[in-house]
């Protein structure tokens, strides 16, 4: 099951940010639609822009050059924010692109609608997003998922090919196996049955009434042993496993009920995803996966048969990053960035062609029993 800490990092997103009634971040880009709300306190989130869609505010950052940069939607995971990108946005900025943040309904600053937080409603967000930022519908944008948002980025590029130049897979979820999930009665006995419902708003209730109890027991360090991130020097990353918890307490209620809203619906397992992968395997948008050879939140591992069988034969590669985690966006945000910025500008340098070559995947049956460094 992913963990409930997103990886997260200090950086330049994490400066102040603008009013969100104030003209946008990057120039040359008109402003989205604004509520015309006051702005709420944002306490430990990225405040950006705000733009008003169908189902609720959403927060978001545009940062980079001016059109006619390329466009990068970077799409978090569960649990995380605009902070899940905040050392490697600024990087792909710096590389040339125009980079679009944004924080999934239920998570950071965004609405938390009613309704089910499922793949129709973030994919659906991420379309009237690119409308409120005025995305010209015939421009291609250049989609990066991480974790869950790779799932939200599969069906994206699946439901509107025509917008998706290419694609960036970081430890995509939808490809983990239900035999290596934990608390599975709860999980698919209960959550993700007719009886989700009752538990959903039990569990909610409970946050309600014991988020000053939560605050006690999760005080001091335990607040960042409890959010550790999956990196491989998690002692060098405590004070920003402090801010994970930090903001998944600011509101608890609201955390607990999103993350199980989320666990009941979205398409995080194999058994629910992988005729997806198998249909974005035999489409027309380019996908490039990039993973840490020592992920223990999406392993590899769970998702390696799946991976190198349906995307084998179209020539994809899977790029490694040795000993990263599922933290390699912060850890590791400098070679990732770098990957992505080769990809998606399509160098023709040698060295990067190489490179993909060298971790072209190849059939399960014939895959090396080990994995090689970058």
């Amino acid at each position: 099951m992913p963990a409930l800490g997103p990886t997260l990092g200090p950086g330049h997103l994490s400066q102040p940010q603008p009013d969100p009634n104030s003209s946008p971040c990057t120039p040359g880009v008109p402003a989205a639609p604004h509520s015309a709300q006051k702005p709420r306190a944002s306490g430990p989130f990225v405040r950006g822009q705000r733009a008003s869609l169908a189902r609720g505010d959403a927060n978001y950052l545009l940062m980079g050059p001016p059109s006619p940069a390329p466009l990068i939607v970077c799409v978090h995971g569960l649990n995380g924010s605009i902070s899940s990108f905040e050392s490697l946005a600024p990087r792909l900025a710096e590389l040339g692109f125009r980079v679009l943040c944004f924080d999934l309904y239920g998570f950071g600053l965004s609405a938390a609608p009613s309704g089910r937080l499922d793949l129709q409603a973030y994919v659906d967000q991420v379309s009237a997003l690119l409308q409120a930022v005025k995305v010209p519908p015939a421009e291609k944008v250049l989609l990066l998922g991480f974790s869950m948002g790779g799932v939200i980025a599969v069906e994206f590029a699946l439901r509107f090919p025509d917008r998706v130049a290419k694609l960036l897979l970081v430890a995509p979820g939808g490809l983990l196996q239900r035999s290596k999930t934990p608390c599975q009665p709860l999980l698919f006995g209960c959550l993700r049955t007719r009886l989700g419902g009752l538990l959903l708003a039990s569990a909610t209730a409970l946050a309600c009434c014991c988020s000053c109890c939560a605050r006690r027991a999760l005080a001091g360090d335990k607040l960042a042993d409890r959010f550790e991130l999956d990196v491989r020097e998690p002692e060098k990353f405590k004070n920003v496993a402090r801010q994970n918890g930090e903001r998944f307490l600011w509101n608890f209620r609201r955390s607990v009920n999103s993350y199980l809203r989320v666990l009941r619906r979205m398409p995080l397992w194999s058994d629910d995803f992988q005729d997806s992968y198998a249909r974005l395997a035999k489409g027309s948008v380019p996908t490039l996966f990039v993973w840490g050879d020592s992920d223990c939140t999406v392993p590899f591992s769970e998702a390696e048969h799946a991976v190198r069988d349906l995307f084998s034969p179209v020539g994809v590669s899977c790029c490694m990053l040795p000993e990263s985690g599922h933290g390699l966006l912060i850890e590791d945000a400098e070679q990732v960035s770098s990957i992505a910025s080769a990809w998606f500008h399509d160098l023709k340098d040698p060295a990067w062609i190489g490179f993909l070559a060298r971790w072209r995947l190849t059939p399960s049956s014939a895959a090396p029993t080990v994995l090689g460094a970058v």
